[in-house]
């Protein structure tokens, strides 16, 4: 009685520490002048005196608050919305990650730095699970497969709008890093919030916003040179007017002539931001983001079939109009228009005649394994020995094409904030078509869903929901997803997820109509069923961080062109699975230096093919071991970065000689920025620093060494 007399007369200011949605906060410090305390399991804290403290807690805004000695003081922290360990995509409402029940990676503005490259597909590089392969060279065709599955199963949005075209295919060589202030990319099925292209994963990109309490603009100039005669200059504007309005706007251009002929690359983009505040409570926004590009496509220079006359043309334009709205405490509500329009003409005119011959080595076995050793001239009649010689004397023919799709959406999105947690639901609309065989084709979807968010305790996170989509091709289909996330002591957390994503059939697999092959518009989409075990955990006094996750995907209803049928056409054939373990981790080593890395073992097999000698293979450009490394210097006035990405051997095919193994590769990269004065930047950037010839995709050499250098001002 009398210790607890004493407590009582000792501490006496007390309070609790909540999030948004009213659950409890643990782990929050509480600084109170010299005297520190920490909330407990259900956000309670003690402090001797009233004072002015200051509240922080990792993945929320820091607030200060006046604690008094009467009254219960309680603290509701805003979620941090730039911060990297705070993700919206995953719930479509702001969660941080460790309780979001997902495997996320966040990227922020200094991710986006000149120093750090040009291209959005230098960060998706270094996420596990990812795997980026590109057809070449700058502007060459880039594909992005998520844990094992399609290269057109992961869905990309820009603000909320789609930019993939119907059916989810994307070139990511187009996504540039100018423009963008943010990017979240969720591993894992996402159909449950967005619909049927979101079936392995989701990458959302945001673009930047300015400052509405801005007393005067600000601006940006950087120009680089680097190899291959490469330029690349970004002009940047931001600022606010009268507390109400705000706008950002970039240009950006990057063009290079190559390092092999016929392999120029020119991509011009702008990105605007315009936002107006109504209210506190109800704001306007408008995006718009477009680029022009063209792209040289030499071919498979690594054989020496070099296409002189190939060139493809793209134009790209998305646009989206948002109104948020909240009503009191509990409840906001969303509206968002979407266009998006992607045009590709791809030129071709004239037909090379090539006689080629190389020696390859096999591997017997069930399933062959094909090397590449070399090229020989084509008199050559005895191989060197373990090998045999592969020949090749095809013409590479003219094969033009035009490509017009374009997209429009409308959706609404409520958010219901209750105690413990938040309910979302939802509408959403789009009208996808283009031109397929020379003739204007549409279809429709609609999709409903309901998604909650729940703390049963202040150390168990439940997140679930389910959607109904209809479509006007394929009909109903239903996508559910859960999670559980337990918080373990010492800032641990494990998770246990299953998800169903669903991926709808491209607009030419539905309507294409030709002489030799035709659409089949009773496709179902494809379906991919996930399972996945995680856990995170911070280390030495959050200094370091790690996170591994477990997962199996089956993929079920692929999509597959069916040459036993005349017309040819697309069937629901195949069949696979893919499951593997991703490793991530930070470390600050030193004030000034931090470690980060990222590893990825992957097992995949086809189960069901057309082709009875596809089965039992691993699917094609998922390597088995993959995965990154760098180290960061990061004193107050320099940057430095050093690393290393490597990719294990892969199942691929080259169309020529037979070959169907691409060896393993390192690429080692290196960058620097130095803060001359408060308005001048300087940097530069080393890739492929070895200078080791590879092909991501067998026959189109990567870019040998190259270096870039350049200045930013700012005002």
């Amino acid at each position: 009685m009398i210790t607890t007399l004493f407590l009582f007369l000792l501490f006496n200011v007390r309070g609790i520490v909540s999030d948004p949605t009213g659950r409890p906060v643990e782990g929050a410090q509480v600084a109170c002048g010299p005297e520190t305390t920490t909330t407990d399991a259900h956000g309670n804290f003690d402090l001797p005196h009233a004072c002015e403290a200051i509240v922080t807690k990792s993945g929320f805004a820091d607030k200060r608050v006046t604690l008094a000695e009467a009254g219960d003081n309680p603290v509701e922290l805003e979620l941090a919305a730039a911060s990297d360990r705070v993700v919206v995509t995953a719930t479509r409402a702001a969660l941080p990650i460790e309780e979001s029940g997902v495997a996320a990676d966040v990227f922020t503005a200094k991710d986006f730095e000149p120093a750090r490259g040009a291209f959005v597909q230098n960060l998706l590089r270094d996420v596990p699970g990812l795997s980026v392969v590109q057809t070449g060279r700058n502007g060459a065709l880039t594909s992005v497969f998520a844990r094992g599955g399609e290269s057109d199963s992961a869905l990309v949005l820009l603000d909320g709008v789609p930019v993939t075209e119907p059916g989810g295919g994307l070139d990511f060589a187009h996504l540039i890093s100018p423009g963008l202030d943010r990017m979240e990319v969720i591993r894992g099925p996402e159909s449950v919030l967005f619909g049927a292209e979101a079936s392995s994963a989701v990458i959302q990109m945001f673009t930047e916003r300015g400052d509405p309490e801005a007393r005067r603009p600000h601006g940006s100039l950087t120009y680089e040179r680097g190899s291959f005669s490469t330029d690349h200059w970004t002009a940047g504007l931001n600022g606010g007017f009268a507390d109400r309005l705000d706008y950002a706007f970039t240009s950006d251009q990057f063009r290079t002539t190559g390092e092999f002929p016929n392999d120029a690359f020119r991509i011009t983009s702008g990105t605007a931001n315009v936002g107006f505040r109504f209210s506190d409570a109800t704001q306007l926004r408008a995006v718009y983001r477009a680029f022009d590009s063209y792209t040289g496509s030499p071919g498979q220079v690594a054989y020496g079939l070099t296409n002189f006359d190939a060139n493809e043309g793209a134009r790209d334009a998305v646009v989206s109009v948002r109104l948020d709205d909240r009503r009191g405490t509990r409840f906001s509500q969303r509206a968002l228009f979407g266009y998006h329009r992607y045009r590709d003409r791809f030129s071709d005119d004239l037909t090379e005649n090539y006689d080629l011959a190389a020696l390859v080595r096999t591997v017997p076995g069930p399933h062959p394994f094909v090397y590449f050793v070399r090229e020989v001239p084509v008199s050559t009649t005895v191989p060197d020995p373990g090998t045999t010689i592969a020949t090749y004397n095809f013409p590479l023919t003219a094969f033009p094409g035009l490509t017009v799709t374009d997209r429009t959406s409308a959706s609404y999105q409520g958010t219901v904030a209750h105690q413990g947690g938040a309910l979302v639901f939802g509408y959403d609309f789009e009208r996808q078509a283009g031109i397929i065989s020379a003739t204007p084709v549409s279809r429709y979807n609609n999709g409903g869903y309901v998604h909650e968010q729940y703390a049963l305790t202040s150390r168990i996170f439940l997140t679930g929901g389910a959607r109904l989509e209809h479509s006007s091709t394929f009909g109903n289909k239903f996508a559910p997803r859960a999670a559980v996330t337990f918080r373990l002591p010492t800032e641990t957390y494990f998770r246990v997820s299953v998800g169903r994503g669903i991926k709808e059939p491209a607009l030419i697999e539905n309507f294409a109509s030709e002489s030799f092959y035709v659409g089949n518009p009773k496709l179902r989409p494809e379906k991919t069923d996930s399972f996945e075990v995680g856990v995170s955990r911070e280390w030495l006094g959050k200094r370091v961080r790690t996170e591994l996750s477990y997962f199996r995907d089956r993929f079920t209803d692929l999509i597959e062109f069916d040459f036993s049928v005349f017309p040819s056409t697309w069937r629901n054939i195949d069949q696979s699975w893919a499951r593997g373990v991703e490793l991530s981790g930070t470390a600050r080593l030193m004030r000034f230096v931090t470690l980060n890395a990222a590893y990825t073992k992957l097992y995949t097999r086809i189960t069901n093919d057309s082709s009875t000698d596809q089965i039992g293979l691993e699917l094609l450009r998922r390597p088995r071991n993959s995965g990154s490394i760098s180290l960061e210097y990061a004193p107050r006035r320099w940057t430095l970065i050093a690393g290393g990405r490597f990719v294990g051997e892969r199942q691929d095919n080259d169309f020529v000689f037979g070959v169907n193994r691409n060896p393993a590769y390192n690429a080692v990269f290196a960058s620097g920025s130095f803060q001359a004065t408060r308005h001048v930047e300087l940097h530069v950037r080393v890739d492929n620093a070895l200078d080791e010839r590879y092909q991501e995709v067998l026959g189109y050499s990567a870019l040998s060494r190259n270096a870039a250098g350049g200045l930013k001002l700012t005002w």
